[in-house]
């Protein structure tokens, strides 16, 4: 599949890689490849997620929490829901690795600098795939097929991404002010002023 990726498309796989190093996430999910997107500038779909407020740095702020190693409440209350005790597993993570081990080392709006000093610590080597990023690879090619494309580009990943069924990406996206459907018809709009 991946030799009907266009270097484009191809290179939001390599960026989604390296977000996710840079997030010290151990993961590639379809949040970073809506990332690596974003960060594409020209490249097709990346001015309806910039429209749309979906940039770079408004999705590394929307991914890293918004005080680093706290959750709110609705988070205790949804992990409680589900027999976790937040409040123990911060306590004992503390016992086991330190005071402060849940903190996040760095955040989107440090500097350059600051933001890649944190991604040292980030993992080395393969990052692999969750689940869910791989079916947006799957339905991106889908999308291809479905528009009579004979190559995959970031508009068909970006497409494959939009999937209502994808939680977390649709957190993201609401988290920035927007939602799978506003993205979806944006892009097909551009698409369509562009053919």
């Amino acid at each position: 599949m991946f030799e009907r990726f266009t270097k484009e498309a191809r290179t939001v796989v390599v960026l989604a890689q390296e977000e996710a190093r840079m997030l010290n996430h151990s993961w590639i999910g379809s949040e970073h490849l809506l990332l690596g997107i974003a960060s594409r500038a020209g490249a097709p779909g990346a001015a309806t997620l910039e429209r749309l407020g979906v940039t770079p740095a408004a999705c590394r702020a929307a991914m890293v929490p918004a005080s680093a190693g706290e959750l709110d409440e609705q988070d205790a209350a949804a992990l409680s829901a589900i027999g976790i005790d937040l409040d123990a597993v911060r306590d004992r993570a503390e016992e086991v690795f330190g005071p402060g081990a849940l903190d996040h080392a760095a955040t989107p709006e440090q500097s350059r600098g600051r933001w890649r000093k944190a991604a040292k610590g980030a993992p080395k080597g393969h990052i692999p795939f969750t689940p869910r990023a791989k079916k947006v690879l799957e339905r991106s090619l889908r999308e291809a097929l479905a528009r009579k494309d004979n190559f995959i580009g970031t508009q068909h990943v970006l497409l494959g991404i939009l999937d209502p069924a994808d939680h977390p990406t649709a957190a993201l996206l609401a988290r920035l002010g927007t939602d799978m459907e506003a993205v979806r018809a944006g892009l097909l709009a551009e698409l369509e002023q562009a053919a």
